[in-house]
This record gives structure tokens, sequence and C-alpha cells, in this order.
């Protein structure tokens, strides 16, 4: 979840410069491209060429994003260190910098490249064409950052990681985006949204345990009937459930210290009746 749609893929055609800009310079993204292209009257050679440039690329940027994320962790971990020097933090940044920059070229050869495998009629024609298509695509990028954006803050602000399913519908999501098909991404986080619950309100009341049959409560068992439920809670999507089963092993945390083994039972029939075991 933490790389929720944070990399600037080369499917997508985002560069620094926002739409217009490009437009303004004759540069148009890839998947525009494939989306006018009826209307560009497109030479099967240049067709081949284009597929050719954007295999290519895509080849390229993968050990490029790899370091852009490998830079971007070692500069927050630093970041996080309470006795880092302005000098060791600086120095990561410019290798980050220097990652991004490497991407970022990448993306403006590959956009020339396209660029150039039109005729100066096709260009302008192109430009024409894309020019409505281009600004209504960086409404729904922006949309799908904003959406992406509150998903990620309301996890972290659980203070645990995010669910094994959580990843993965995050994974989805990020693999639509390097596709370029937005309108996928906006849809799987409009579901996502409905389901994670992320503007239920908090609940500030506490739960309680103490109305549930404690079940089987020798050691062997109870480690079983926690494995089960510990395994159960990475399918949980819904935010409001989460922080319940957060406050859940607080309290079971609390209860082993007590060796109170009435309670721990008592707590995990709770969640393996919420969980569906």
């Amino acid at each position: 979840m933490k790389h929720f749609l944070l990399s600037l893929l080369i499917t997508t055609g985002c560069l620094a410069a926002g739409p217009e800009a490009l437009l303004q310079s004759g540069l148009l993204s890839a998947d525009i491209i494939t989306v006018i292209k009826p209307e560009l009257d497109l030479t099967e050679e240049q067709e081949s060429r284009m597929t050719g440039i954007v295999t290519a690329a895509r080849a390229e940027s993968e050990p490029l994003e790899m370091q852009v994320k490998e830079q971007q962790k070692a500069f927050n971990q630093i970041l996080r260190q309470p006795d880092s020097t302005p000098e060791v933090a600086s120095a990561a940044l410019a290798r980050l910098m220097e990652a991004e920059a490497a991407v970022k070229q990448l993306q403006l050869r590959t956009l020339l490249g396209l660029r150039d495998v039109l005729t100066l009629e096709q260009q302008k024609k192109a430009v024409a064409l894309a020019q409505p298509r281009q600004v209504k695509r960086a409404d729904l990028e922006t949309r799908v950052r904003e959406k992406a954006a509150r998903l990620r803050l309301a996890v972290q602000s659980l203070g645990v990681p995010a669910t094994t399913s959580m990843v993965q519908r995050g994974s989805e999501v990020e693999a639509l985006v390097k596709e370029g098909d937005l309108a996928a991404a906006d849809a799987a986080l409009d579901r996502l949204v409905v389901e994670s619950q992320v503007d239920a309100p908090e609940s500030p009341a506490s739960l309680d345990f103490s109305t549930y049959d404690p079940g089987e409560t020798d050691v062997e068992t109870l480690k079983q009937r926690y494995q089960a439920v510990e395994t159960a809670a990475q399918s949980v999507l819904s935010l409001p459930l989460l922080r319940q089963l957060i406050q859940a092993r607080q309290a079971l945390e609390e209860a082993k210290a007590l060796e109170d083994a009435e309670t721990v039972g008592r707590i995990l029939t709770w969640a393996e009746k919420i969980l569906g075991l």
C-alpha cells in the first residue's frame, strides 16, 4: 500500500510538464496516440515502430523505476534517523533526484521518438485531436492520485502494516496505472473506497469481550486459534473492522502479560466471530 500509485510510468505519459505544455511542444503520450490512431491513418511501418519504441521503453524503465524506489526508501530512512546530518540528507536527496532524472530522460526520449514517427501533418492533426482528450485524462489522473492518497493516509493512520488484501488491491490499481488504463484504476479505487469504508466515522467505544465464551484455553490451542485469527485478518479491507482488531490485539497482549488465559480466549472468540471462523 505504501507504493500506492506513486510511480510515474511511461504508459501514463507523465512528465514534469502538464498536458498543455506537452501538446504545445508537439509531444503526445503513447496511450493518447493509441486512442486517436484510427484518425491518423498510420502505416503498418509506423505502427510497428511505435510498438517497438514503447516496448523498449517499458523494458528500460523497470530497473530505473526500481532505482528510484530504492533511493526514495534510503532517503526516507535517513530522514527518520534523529542523528542524520544535513550533509548526509542532501547527498541522499541528490541520489534520489539523479535516479528520478534518469526516468524523466527516458520518458522524454520515448515521447520524442513517438513524435518523430509521425509526419509533420500527422503531428499537427494529432495535437488537435489530442487536446481535449489529454486535458480530460489529466483530470482523471488527478482524481486517481487524490483517491489513492486518501486511502494511503487512512491506512497509515492505523499505525500497523497494511493487510495482504490491501497490498494486493493496491498493486492491482498500480498495475492499471502502469498500463495506462486510468479509467479502470479510478473505478477500482472507487470500489476500494466503498469496501474499506474509509469515510466511516471512528467509533470511540471500547470493546467488551466479557460476554464471549472463552472456548478452549490450553496454551497450544490458544496459539493455534491466535494464528488462525491473524491469518484471517490479512483478508480484511474494512478500516473500522481493522481498528477494532487493533483494539482487540492490545487487550489480548495485556491479558497475555497477566497470564489470563480465559480473557485471551474470550478475545479470540470475539475475533473468530467477526472474521467468520
